[in-house]
C-alpha cells in the first residue's frame, strides 16, 4: 500500500506531537511528585523539646489530679478489694478530697539525645498499701491494671492479672512500681489462688516517662498516662542467671537506660561475662 508524501508528512508530525506530548505528561508528573515530596518532608513534624513537654505535661498532670477524686471511703473497709474510680470535683463531690492532696510525687532524670537531663514528675497514689514486699524496677511482677488518657479513654487493660518483667515496660510504669507492695495468698480446694492484702494504686505519668512522640494504638503521641495497679506478687529477677539479682545491674547510674559497663552491647543485666 502506497501513502502520498503529504500523507506522510502528517502521519510524523501527529506521532511526534503524541511523543512530545507524552514528554510533557511525564515531565509533569515527576514534578508533581517532586512537589509532593518536598511538601512531606516540611510537613513532618520534628520531636518537641523534652524540657518544654516535661513542664506542658506536669500542668496537665497538676490540673486532672487537682480536678478529680478516687472513692477512698470505699476502701476504708480493709476485707473489700474495690476498684479505684476517678471523677469530677463537681456537684455533689465538689467536697471531696482531690488527688492532689493524696498522691506522692518522685522527680525522674530523662537522658536526652544531647545527653543533658530532664527532670520528670512522676506522681503515684496509694490507695491500699499492700503487706508484702515491694519490687525493685526490674523485678517480675503478678498484677491486674488499667491503662487511660486523662480524659478517660482506656487504651489497655487486663482485670485477670498477668505477669510482667518491669524491664519491658514504659519508663513511668517501671519506676513506679517499686512504691507498691504485694499481699499474700491461699491456695483454696479446688487449686484456685485467693490474694489478699495486697497493694492498690495509680500511676500518672508525664509522656517523657511513657511513649512521648510516638504514638501507639490508641494512645497519641505526647500523652501522659494513668495506669491502675492490683500488685499481687513479686518475683526476684536475674535475667542472666549469673547470680547477682537484675536490681543490681540495671541501672546503676540513674539515667533510666541499661548499663553496659564493658560496652560489647549486652546490657549487664543480661551479660553473664
Amino acid at each position: 500500500m502506497r501513502y502520498s508524501k503529504n500523507k506522510v508528512k502528517s502521519y510524523l508530525v501527529h506521532v511526534l506531537k503524541i511523543v512530545f506530548l507524552k514528554k510533557i505528561l511525564t515531565n509533569t508528573a515527576f514534578l508533581i511528585l517532586l512537589i509532593l515530596s518536598c511538601t512531606n518532608e516540611e510537613e513532618v513534624e520534628l520531636p518537641r523539646d523534652v524540657s518544654e513537654q516535661s513542664i506542658a505535661d506536669d500542668q496537665l498532670l497538676e490540673n486532672f489530679l487537682s480536678t478529680h477524686y478516687y472513692n477512698y471511703e470505699a476502701f476504708d473497709n480493709s476485707d473489700r478489694y474495690p476498684e479505684i474510680i476517678f471523677d469530677t470535683l463537681s456537684g455533689a463531690n465538689a467536697s471531696k478530697t482531690p488527688l492532689i492532696s493524696q498522691v506522692e510525687k518522685k522527680i525522674i532524670r530523662v537522658k536526652t539525645s544531647d545527653g543533658s537531663f530532664v527532670n520528670h514528675n512522676l506522681y503515684y497514689l496509694i490507695a491500699r498499701e499492700g503487706i508484702g514486699k515491694s519490687p525493685a524496677s526490674v523485678d517480675s511482677t503478678f498484677q491486674s491494671y488499667e491503662g487511660s488518657l486523662l480524659n478517660g479513654n482506656v487504651f489497655d487493660s487486663n482485670q485477670n492479672s498477668i505477669w510482667f518483667d518491669l524491664t519491658q515496660v514504659v519508663r513511668g510504669f517501671r519506676e513506679g512500681m517499686p512504691n507498691f507492695k504485694a499481699g499474700t495468698y491461699d491456695v483454696n480446694e479446688d487449686n484456685s489462688i485467693t490474694f489478699k492484702d495486697y497493694g492498690q494504686g495509680a500511676v500518672f505519668m508525664p509522656s517523657g516517662l511513657g511513649y512521648f512522640s510516638r504514638a501507639a494504638g490508641a494512645i497519641p503521641s505526647y500523652s501522659p498516662l494513668i495506669f491502675k495497679i492490683n500488685l499481687y506478687t513479686v518475683k526476684q529477677t536475674d535475667h542472666d542467671g549469673d547470680g547477682i539479682p537484675s536490681s543490681e545491674e540495671f541501672d546503676n547510674d540513674g539515667d533510666g537506660i541499661a548499663d553496659d559497663t564493658d560496652g560489647d552491647g549486652t546490657p549487664d543485666y543480661l551479660d553473664k561475662s
